[in-house]
């Protein structure tokens, strides 16, 4: 099944922020998404949270264990998602772990995205790209995009197989070892976008250590899009003080000038 990607930004410029689905309870989380889609960021990656997760600093991880509850599985948000207009969320991309993914089952997970509409693909942080290709097969045959992982240490032959499975964006993790980190220099990170865009036009998108939005407008001189994590995590009990948090990063996108690609 075909579907139509994302637009970009007029800049081109993408702030992803990751919510975690449930903390502390749902309610807040809906009032959350209707704050991203005020702001009118590009999507939002919203994490379902896992009880043993590898990719996640301290402030993930608390967060987590606060939402875990019958009513944050992956199949009950799917459900519950379905329940709020599209007019009220950003497109999302679902962010967790493959067991949950094995124990609803592919397919399953495939018809109940499309049941719940806005829902554009899935990270997968522990599932590698050498795992992949079944899980990706499913994921196109519902529309749905597989997001791929690479890292500056990454080699530029298992990169160059890696970017050429990309769709709606490649991501860039900025920094070895688990989210929550201050990204506190940008070498290593230009001159891997430099490597990706030698290979595909896909846009690149750096998660970990955006913990500010200088950091973020630092970054996406380089790349075309940040996904912001720990640092808005810490503000989610507060929506208010979230959505102010968030238009900061926002606006440090957009006053980033787009990148001239020869």
């Amino acid at each position: 099944m075909r579907r139509k990607m994302l637009a970009p930004p007029e800049n081109g410029k993408r702030v992803v922020p990751y919510l975690m689905a449930g903390d502390p309870d749902l309610e807040t989380t809906r009032k959350l998404l209707l704050a991203a889609r005020e702001e009118q960021v590009w999507a939002i990656e919203l994490g379902v949270p896992f009880s043993d997760p590898t990719a996640d600093g301290p402030v993930i991880q608390k967060a987590a264990n606060r939402a875990l509850s019958p009513g944050t599985s992956l199949r009950s948000l799917l459900d519950w998602l379905s329940g709020i207009p599209r007019n009220e969320r950003p497109p999302i991309f679902l962010m967790t772990y493959f067991n949950l993914f094995l124990a609803m089952g592919l397919d399953e997970f495939v018809e109940r995205s499309g049941q719940a509409g806005g829902i554009v693909g899935a990270v997968i942080p522990d599932l590698s790209y050498e795992d992949s290709h079944d899980v990706r097969k499913v994921f196109h045959a519902g529309g749905l995009s597989l997001i791929p992982f690479v890292a500056p240490t990454t080699s530029l032959d298992r990169m160059r197989r890696i970017v050429a499975t990309s769709e709606e964006f490649i991501y860039l993790v900025s920094l070895l070892g688990t989210t929550g980190k201050e990204l506190s220099e940008t070498g290593d990170v230009s001159r891997c976008v430099s490597r990706i865009r030698e290979m595909t036009s896909s846009p690149v998108c750096v998660g970990f250590g955006i913990q500010s939005p200088s950091t973020a407008g630092n970054v996406l001189k380089i790349a075309d899009g940040v996904i912001v994590g720990s640092r808005l995590v810490q503000e989610e009990t507060d929506p208010v003080r979230w959505k102010a948090l968030l238009s900061t990063f926002c606006d440090a996108a957009r006053t980033v000038s787009p990148v001239k690609v020869p």
